[in-house]
């Protein structure tokens, strides 16, 4: 798990950092004594949870908990303060813990553990996609036809962005490399984007495809990834990465690289 810590007293900030990476849930662990810079990462940077001190100046943590979830609804807030009579209003913002200063390892732990296990829960997504070997989409475990072969590499490209645009002069050039950017390309490219559309459509997952102004994308927080999963630094992903990504797809290589060298296989 991600995890950030908020609190304007520097050695609680230090005695959670040194408890929660000594633990194998948490994967990266970031601390802030300024709000205003916890939202800021937040905005860029993926967040499982969030340990928030309730009293602080300029922003309060319950304030910073509201902020924190307009960014990401999923991310799991944990309440640390030296006052109970608070504890009332931090489950009004749907935190799933509070801990009271001063917090022993075992309190961190057992939290950790919660949070860990809410987001099993919260990642078991009904669409899951393979990225390790060939590219392939599950629906409930049942593999989604594409009726075109450019039409789910289309899709493969977007889920290699990792829910960046990509606009349609750029995906025809890694769809068609030897193609010219003329409008017979262009409308072969609509075709591919409507085949796309209509297989997401037949498969009831028309929400994971993304098309605004020229630009598509992938909603990632609608599906679970391989690929993700690894960049997560999830074990168990990362064992299950055998050196075969998107095979078949040339534009593939730079993460394949990338994935070589997080998983050692480099």
């Amino acid at each position: 798990m991600r995890v950030i810590s908020v609190d304007d007293e520097k050695l609680a900030l230090e005695d959670l950092r040194d408890i929660c990476l000594s633990l194998p849930q948490v994967t990266d662990f970031s601390a802030f004594s300024n709000p205003a810079d916890a939202l800021e990462h937040a905005a860029k940077q993926k967040i499982d949870l969030a340990f928030l001190d309730i009293e602080m100046p300029v922003m309060s943590g319950l304030e910073l908990a509201e902020r924190l979830l307009r960014i990401d609804k999923s991310i799991k807030i944990i309440f640390v303060t030296g006052f109970k009579e608070y504890a009332f209003d931090a489950f009004g913002v749907n935190a799933i813990g509070y801990v009271l200063k001063p917090f022993s390892e075992d309190m961190i732990r057992r939290e950790i553990e919660k949070a860990a296990s809410l987001q099993t829960v919260a990642v078991s997504k009904p669409v899951q996609i393979k990225t390790f070997g060939y590219f392939d989409v599950f629906v409930q475990n049942k593999p989604v036809y594409f009726s075109s072969s450019k039409a789910k590499e289309l899709l493969a490209l977007l889920v290699d962005r990792r829910g960046g645009s990509v606009s349609t002069e750029n995906a025809i050039s890694m769809l068609w490399p030897d193609r010219d950017y003329d409008e017979t390309v262009q409308s072969l490219f609509r075709k591919v984007l409507k085949s796309l559309r209509v297989s997401l459509s037949d498969a009831d997952i028309s929400d994971i495809l993304i098309d605004v102004r020229n630009q598509r994308s992938v909603d990632t927080e609608k599906f679970s990834c391989d690929l993700y999963a690894v960049l997560q630094k999830e074990r168990a992903a990362m064992e299950s990465y055998t050196g075969e990504y998107m095979q078949g797809y040339q534009w593939a290589q730079s993460t394949k690289q990338h994935l070589d060298t997080i998983c050692g296989r480099a």
